[in-house]
């Protein structure tokens, strides 16, 4: 019999193309038919709907179009050369800037202008203990030679620090009669300062309060010495710039001069410009920049829980202090007016008057920077808050706002 090898090449790929079928088929039915498969008794729900998100600027709209008329004219007859923020329950009602940016060249004010924050600038501080606290890198109420070797008053503890009640002369005072250096001294340099020139504490630590500067200085050099990173370094890395705070500055370089104000001064039908403070050398207790936008920013992040945790929040709000100098927490004022809650800090430094108050009761922030060292700013500040409060209040009635309602995070 002849051999062909056409038919049988034929037979061969006729072959292979049935075994592939055949292959492919028990594939599919053995995939599809014995693999186990988890049971799933559970019944089919509708997903939970979300609560609806409160916008509060268009449901307080006509109180706010009251509201801004009458700061606006305020702010004109105080002469605010500034920025304002209202906010209500984590949302900016209000925001607006005034007057110039050089009240010498009536050069108009632009918006997220940086200022000098003064005083405002102890929460940063207490943060940034409070933080390497709840990482146990340090304990507040170990004493400060603990953290400072040679510190020569053992009795002084982190906690007086933070407090106020050291009993530490104003390093100012020693700065400006022992320092020789053109350079004013930095944080760790007011340190040797104290150790070298401060004969003795204006009272026992602990006993008294009493408002201390140098106390937010020396709490800036135990941040550098446990870090081993200038204070506005370690503020800039383990707080700004995780926030994304681009408008927040722990100095001022060429990079920055540009969007950071100036202090000014009146002086007659005018005002000057005033040079930067000799003592900015140091920081803690003054020394960081912040536009308005970019500390309501951190305030609403930091009252929240999201920055520090709550425990150290209520150590910085002074709600655990079992009745003790209920005046000051930790980087906060305290006080108490017709019966409610209030957690303020006020600034004043190289022409900037600053003041950040928060209203737990109404969930209201309210913000005013200046950089003209007017002191109408006092004034214009609780214009601000009454009229905030009467406004909030006369839209929720309107609009039987309830409380457990969902609000906005901007």
């Amino acid at each position: 019999m002849k051999f062909n090898s056409k038919l049988v090449t034929k037979l061969f790929v006729l072959g292979s193309i049935l075994g592939m079928i055949t292959y492919t088929m028990f594939q599919n039915f053995a995939f599809s038919n014995f693999e186990t498969m988890p049971s799933d008794n559970s019944e089919v729900t509708d997903p939970i709907p979300k609560v609806p998100v409160v916008d509060y600027n268009s449901l307080f709209s006509p109180e706010l179009n009251v509201f801004e008329d009458q700061i606006q004219k305020r702010a004109k007859r105080n002469s605010i050369s500034g920025s304002v923020i209202v906010a209500y329950k984590d949302q900016i009602l209000y925001e607006e800037d005034f007057g110039y940016k050089n009240p010498i060249t009536k050069t108009p004010m632009e918006p997220n202008m940086s200022y000098q924050l003064a005083s405002v600038s102890k929460q940063y501080t207490a943060a940034a203990i409070l933080k390497l606290y709840q990482e146990k890198r340090l304990d507040i109420d170990q004493s400060v030679s603990t953290y400072l070797p040679g510190f020569k008053f053992e009795k002084v503890t982190i906690r007086d620090l933070l407090k106020h009640r050291s009993g530490l002369w104003n390093y100012m005072y020693l700065t400006e009669k022992y320092w020789e250096k053109d350079i004013a001294p930095n944080n760790l340099e007011v340190v040797d300062l104290i150790n070298t020139n401060a004969p003795r504490l204006n009272f026992p630590a602990g006993r008294y309060f009493s408002y201390s500067n140098t106390g937010y200085v020396v709490l800036g050099a135990i941040v550098e010495q446990i870090t081993q990173l200038n204070l506005g370094k370690f503020i800039e890395e383990e707080f700004l710039l995780p926030l994304c705070l681009d408008e927040t500055f722990v100095d001022k370089h060429d990079r920055n001069e540009d969007v950071i104000l100036d202090g000014y001064q009146s002086y007659r039908r005018s005002f000057i410009e005033l040079p930067e403070g000799f003592h900015n050398n140091a920081m803690g207790d003054k020394g960081i920049y912040a536009s308005a936008k970019d500390l309501f920013v951190w305030f609403r992040d930091l009252k929240n829980g999201k920055i520090v945790n709550k425990n150290s929040v209520d150590l910085m709000f002074g709600r655990n202090e079992n009745g003790k100098n209920k005046s000051y927490g930790m980087g906060f004022r305290l006080e108490h007016k017709s019966g409610e809650e209030v957690i303020f800090h006020n600034g004043l430094w190289d022409g900037f008057r600053n003041g950040i108050e928060f209203h737990p009761k109404d969930d209201l922030v309210i913000i005013v920077m200046t950089h003209t060292q007017n002191k109408q700013k006092h004034y214009f500040q609780d214009y601000l808050v009454k009229k905030a409060k009467d406004f909030i209040h006369t839209a929720e009635q309107r609009t039987e706002v309830k409380d457990d309602e969902k609000e906005l995070i901007l």
